[in-house]
């Protein structure tokens, strides 16, 4: 257990975390969103799709090329009328693996979604209520969400409002170059 004030972390295997997004997901008012490498569990797919039936805004972005497998849920999801979107990113991935819950929690580490990560994968999963951190993971995501399309569309995405910036083809998205101190996973 963390001793940061406001901020916790579950270990896995079995440490809990799909439990305790459960919970957070269940208590949810207003919106979720979910920026991840790999989503299979069942068990938080219903989750959201249950959020999404009580009025919350619910959207996803998954790594395209991950989200083609046939162990995702990507395709259940969205005919539960979750708002999804794939990126493709040449050269990478999508690895992030973050939900933020009403804007007020970020979940966030190694843990992706799926029973493997909650059963057999070692993996962390930080739960926080810091606002800098939570501002920041949501810039990434709205970054992210306007470069991306939605699940079956063939439309290039749009531009945010307000920007004059184009943006570019989910397929050419180039990763930044890893600096000094960068960590690559």
């Amino acid at each position: 257990m963390s001793t940061i004030p406001g901020t916790r972390v579950l270990f896995s295997p079995k440490g809990g975390t799909s439990k305790e997004l459960l919970r957070l997901i269940k208590a949810a008012k207003g919106n979720i969103v979910v920026a991840a490498y790999a989503f299979s569990s069942k068990y938080l797919g219903n989750a959201l799709s249950e959020a999404l039936k009580r009025g919350v805004n619910v959207r996803i972005i998954l790594d395209g090329d991950i989200a083609r497998k046939a162990y995702s849920i990507d395709e259940w999801l969205a005919g539960e009328g979750i708002d999804l979107r794939f990126i493709d990113v040449k050269g990478g991935s999508l690895h992030h693996k973050f939900m933020i819950i009403d804007g007020k929690i970020l979940m966030t580490g190694s843990y992706n979604f799926t029973n493997e990560s909650e059963f057999r994968n070692h993996e962390a999963a930080i739960f926080t209520n810091n606002k800098a951190l939570i501002q920041s993971f949501t810039a990434e995501f709205d970054r992210i969400w306007c470069l991306c399309n939605p699940v079956g569309s063939t439309a290039v995405p749009s531009a945010p409002v307000g920007s004059t910036a184009v943006p570019p083809n989910p397929a050419e998205v180039e990763q930044p170059p890893q600096g000094p101190g960068s960590a690559a996973t």
